[in-house]
């Protein structure tokens, strides 16, 4: 039967200009060494947690670095990062303990959250022909990481408080025990709202640092495997996760250094704009990179470690269950 002229105009149309904004065509000798499409069962979809526990993976290795990161970023004079390193190992060692229970928290509500709203959303957009494009994957994790780092308020308050504190004196100081006492004496001494402090700035630099974090890593990892002779092995992880790395830093310092003078003050009527203002007239506009090279020390070998225990997870996985195809 012969279809209708007008019938096959529509079917030959060519695809809306915005398709070639949201998704792009994978490259097949990329699609070969990229593990993340099986050949007979198309794309691999992962558990949702793997992010997560890649995450606390990381937090347990470098929660000292962590620690010296908040501590440029609220005091007037810049301390020696080796100085305050040799400070938390010998003489901090039981205090952070306490603060990794805040730490692990967060890393179970905003890391999770946002790792395994981002995988899941790029697996059901992906197909073996067609792969989100980097406006896509931004967006993707933009979304992600604000809706995570909301769940996770509560936790990254009381994680800053924490690792504030060591550079206060002890009068001065919250001395929280750990996640549920800091929860408790906040919500007692300043009510329920004080969960939510520095909420929307944080999600904003949340939902910043995930699309530099994430969809960067994609993005260099894609570009290795499509302009190099790299394949999915740990060099190529470690390669775009440093990358990744030092974007998140370069673009996320500022913010992190406002959120963290606004979340640990002691006055409930700090705010964003206050707090910038504030800094801007007693420090100068410099005032932004405080605290910028320990942060780039710290948040090179976190993100490795994140990537690789990730990836490492995916190899688990597809080994488990008979989905390794490429050892290259």
């Amino acid at each position: 039967m012969v279809q209708p002229a007008s019938l096959v105009t529509v079917h030959n149309k060519p695809a809306p200009p915005i398709t070639g904004v949201i998704f792009k065509p994978r490259i097949p000798e990329v699609v070969i060494k990229d593990k993340s499409t099986h050949s007979e069962h198309g794309v691999i979809h992962y558990p949702f947690w793997f992010g997560g526990a890649a995450s606390a993976v990381s937090t347990l290795f470098t929660a000292p670095l962590g620690i010296t990161t908040v501590r440029p970023r609220n005091l007037l004079s810049y301390r020696i990062v080796l100085f305050m390193l040799h400070s938390f190992v010998y003489k901090r060692n039981l205090t952070s303990v306490h603060v990794l229970t805040a730490s692990m928290t967060r890393i179970a509500t905003y890391s999770t959250i946002r790792f395994g709203a981002y995988e899941k959303t790029k697996e059901l957009c992906t197909t073996p022909s067609h792969a989100p494009s980097p406006v896509t994957l931004a967006a993707i994790a933009a979304m992600s990481g604000f809706s995570g780092s909301v769940v996770g308020n509560f936790a990254d308050v009381v994680c800053a408080r924490m690792q504030n504190d060591l550079s206060h004196p002890p009068e001065e100081r919250y001395a929280y025990k750990n996640i549920a006492d800091g929860l408790n004496k906040m919500i007692r001494s300043e009510g329920w709202s004080s969960i939510w402090r520095g909420v929307w700035i944080n999600a904003g630099r949340c939902g910043l640092s995930t699309v530099t974090m994430l969809a960067g890593y994609d993005v260099f990892k894609g570009s290795l495997l499509a302009h190099t002779s790299m394949t999915d092995t740990p060099p190529l992880h470690i390669t775009a996760s440093l990358g990744s790395g030092f974007l998140t830093t370069l673009i996320c310092n500022p913010i992190d250094v406002i959120k963290a003078r606004v979340i640990t003050a002691k006055a409930d009527n700090v705010g964003v704009v206050d707090a910038f203002k504030r800094a801007r007239v007693n420090e100068g506009h410099l005032f932004m990179f405080k605290g910028l090279t320990p942060a780039m020390i710290s948040r090179a070998p976190s993100t490795v470690i994140i990537f690789v225990a990730l990836e490492q997870l995916r190899v688990m996985y597809r080994h488990a269950n008979d989905l390794e195809e490429y050892d290259g």
